[in-house]
């Protein structure tokens, strides 16, 4: 994990493009909730001189936007975070990074290890490059013990991609943890594990045949540390034509509660164009696909909640569906949340492995 190498440690986003894009998720997660890096500056000759608190989602925070890297580094950053794939439209920035000791972190699945001038060049100032895609063969295959663990697994998928599903179980871990809950934030993405998590994996980067059993190990390892509530970050959605295989993740966690983001603004899945495959599923068809989907020998999925952004949004949803729907971002926000999920397992009589009944749980912090 990152956090082994880093904590807190200042960093600059090199982002051309990205900063204020829904294609941006990484770097508005980074600057909202990474305990890794502290970010000092973003580099986007897009949005150069622009507040980042005004055009990224979710975003509070003034970070300066520069158009190049010349200013960036009397700031004394450590690491550049490296957005989009290292190719010739910034191999020289890269360089010039380098150059300047700052160890390279690469999102992409266009590897720094593939470029023999940038390794030579990192060895030379012993700097280190990091291609988070880059995971061992994994060669696990899923065997039942998820059925034989101790905590409560709540799934946070959504919709469609970049609407804050990552942002909402790390506000929820919070949440739970102010409840004295000893919560864990799963991670499934890269971003996940650049903003710390307490543990994490690649999931688009696992092969097809083992990312069943990745999944199964990430929720037994961190059941084994004693967590009582483990959050898994969602990937895509189960009715995106271009990422439908995160059905892996709804099986191989076997969740005792799912929480579900939405956005009802949207007609087309993001980023992906207007062809009708794209098209956004009708949130109540999308809830009875995922509650229908549970294993036989599984737990019956729950939908207890719905998240999204904005007052108008919440409104409409709740004109569409009989349940808890707010904005995590809000004051207020992940403890409604939280409450529908502490409830639905309440429902199903489970107890945490303290042996303290969630409802009292609950009680106690109210």
């Amino acid at each position: 994990m990152l956090q082994d190498i880093y904590c807190n440690t200042p960093a600059i986003i090199l982002a051309h493009g990205y900063v204020g894009e829904i294609l941006g998720k990484t770097v508005h997660g980074i600057l909202m909730h990474s305990t890794v890096f502290n970010t000092v500056a973003l580099i986007d000759r897009n949005k150069a001189g622009q507040d980042t608190s005004e055009i990224c989602a979710g975003v509070t925070k003034r970070i300066p936007i520069y158009d190049n890297l010349e200013k960036t580094f009397d700031l004394c950053p450590k690491v550049m975070i490296l957005i989009g794939d290292p190719d010739e439209n910034n191999l020289e920035e890269i360089k010039i990074c380098i150059q300047n000791n700052l160890d390279i972190v690469n999102s992409s699945f266009k590897f720094l290890k593939d470029f023999p001038k940038l390794v030579q060049l990192a060895k030379e100032y012993n700097v280190k490059l990091i291609d988070l895609r880059d995971v061992p063969r994994i060669g696990r295959w899923p065997d039942g013990s998820i059925l034989n663990i101790n905590a409560k697994v709540v799934y946070v998928t959504g919709t469609d991609c970049g609407l804050g599903k990552r942002t909402a179980a790390v506000e929820l871990v919070r949440e739970a943890k102010k409840r004295g809950i000893k919560a864990a934030f799963a991670a499934t993405g890269q971003t996940g594990i650049m903003i710390g998590c307490d543990d994490g994996i690649v999931f688009d980067a696992i092969s097809t045949n083992y990312s069943a059993g990745a999944v199964e190990k990430l929720i037994i390892d961190l059941d084994k540390r004693g967590f009582e509530l483990i959050f898994l970050e969602g990937q895509a959605s189960l009715m995106h034509y271009g990422g439908s295989t995160v059905l892996t993740l709804l099986h191989a966690s076997n969740p005792h509660a799912i929480v579900l983001v939405h956005d009802p603004q949207r007609k087309y899945h993001a980023a992906y164009g207007n062809s009708d495959i794209f098209k956004m599923c009708e949130l109540s068809r999308e809830i009875n696909l995922i509650e229908s989907l549970y294993l036989p020998g599984g737990n019956k999925y729950n939908v207890v909640a719905i998240c999204t952004i904005g007052q108008d949004n919440i409104t409409t949803i709740k004109k569409q569906v009989e349940l808890p729907v707010a904005d995590v971002r809000n004051n207020g926000g992940p403890s409604i949340i939280l409450d529908a999920i502490l409830e639905n397992i309440n429902n199903q009589s489970l107890l945490f492995s303290n042996n303290l009944h969630i409802n009292s749980i609950m009680q106690i912090q109210n």
